[in-house]
C-alpha cells in the first residue's frame, strides 16, 4: 500500500510514514495500558464486592473465569513474524506509550 501525500510533503515520505507509525504504536501503547489499569480496577471493585456478601453476576466463578482466560490465552498464534523496520518503529513507540501512558 502506497500512501498518497501532498506534493511539499513527497520527498519526506518515508520519513513521515515512520513518524506516523511511531506516533501510532505510542497511541497503540497508551490505549493499552489505560485498557489494563481498567482491568484490574474492576477486578478488585468485584473481589471487594465478593468480600461484602454482593453479587453482580450470580453463576461466574473465578475458577471458571480463570479457564475462559487460559482458553483464550492458548489460542493465539502469531504464525511467520516478518520484523521490518516499520515493526521495530511501531513496537518502539508501543513502549514508550505503555511506559509513560
Amino acid at each position: 500500500m502506497v500512501l498518497a501525500y501532498p506534493p511539499f510533503i513527497q520527498p519526506y515520505a518515508a520519513e513521515v510514514t515512520m513518524l506516523l507509525v511511531f506516533v501510532d504504536g505510542l497511541m497503540f501503547g497508551l490505549a493499552i495500558k489505560k485498557a489494563f489499569v481498567s482491568v484490574i480496577l474492576i477486578m478488585v471493585s468485584l473481589v471487594i464486592a465478593y468480600f461484602l456478601g454482593l453479587t453482580f453476576v450470580p453463576n461466574i466463578s473465578l475458577s471458571s473465569i480463570v479457564q475462559s482466560v487460559m482458553k483464550y490465552s492458548s489460542s493465539v498464534h502469531f504464525g511467520s513474524l516478518i520484523i521490518s523496520f516499520s515493526i521495530v518503529v511501531f513496537i518502539i513507540g508501543l513502549g514508550i506509550g505503555l511506559w509513560r501512558g
